[in-house]
């Protein structure tokens, strides 16, 4: 039970950036002393840092949770977004397809189209390999592990050529004055050439991502042609962004 609660403190943590004792106590109903001595233990082991009033990631986790543990995080959320989002595709189309658990989802809800889709992300390639009507291109370039992408120059030089019709673009911030963002300057770069190549930009983000602004801004919300996220975001937090950018709940 203590094994499982710290393993869930470190991911919280590393996904905000920050946590206050009072606020994870209250999330796992447990003490704030219970909190203290597993924020003590976790800081020893080098997990994260120990701060004034609770902790904070440290530089290799802060907003950097692996792609495997993002699967399980609002799963029927993010399957919920994929389908809708794959209904905006037609056949013949050609779709730019980004790293993400959720452009993963995307990915499995597209295979009974007829279109080319070009994927950064190897999963998402993967996932679309059985179908028989979807053909996948792949560009090269530097395999990135927290995310399962291609990254560097060479990606970069390959979007630079393509002009495709939709981009279903993952992101880890959703916000009116940093517009979209992810944590990691090469990611951030790598999703840029990718709207370049695109007519169509498409973000796909859970709830939990609005509101959030993180290191890597990649485009203004102006850039984008529509959000979807799923019906657990937060009234006031739709009717922001809606006065800036298309939005589509599911």
């Amino acid at each position: 039970m203590r094994e499982e609660r710290q393993r869930a403190i470190v991911s919280y943590v590393a996904e905000r950036g920050f946590a206050s004792v009072a606020e994870l106590g209250e999330m796992f109903s447990v003490s704030e002393m219970t909190i203290r001595r597993d924020l003590a233990q976790l800081a020893r082991e080098g997990l994260l840092h120990r701060i004034y009033g609770g902790a904070s990631a440290t530089d290799s986790t802060f907003f950097e949770i692996s792609f495997r543990a993002k699967l399980s995080q609002f799963a029927e959320e993010k399957e919920r977004i994929g389908r809708a989002a794959a209904e905006l595709v037609h056949d013949s189309e050609t779709v730019l397809m980004d790293s993400g658990s959720t452009t993963l989802q995307v990915a499995k809800a597209l295979k009974d189209k007829r279109i080319t889709v070009v994927s950064r992300c190897v999963s998402a390639a993967t996932e679309l390999s059985t179908s028989l009507s979807v053909q996948v291109l792949m560009p090269g370039g530097m395999l990135r592990k927290e995310s399962l992408s291609l990254v560097g120059p060479e990606t970069e030089t390959y979007f630079g050529d393509l002009q495709v019709d939709k981009l279903f673009l993952g992101v880890e911030g959703v916000d009116v004055q940093g517009g979209v963002t992810v944590p990691d300057p090469v990611e951030a770069s790598a999703k840029k050439a990718m709207v370049k190549a695109a007519r169509q930009t498409i973000v796909v983000a859970d709830h939990s991502k609005l509101g959030r602004n993180v290191l890597s801004t990649i485009i203004p919300l102006s850039e984008v042609d529509l959000l979807v996220t799923d019906s657990g975001a937060a009234l006031d937090d739709l009717e922001r962004l809606r006065e800036h950018v298309r939005v589509l709940v599911v």
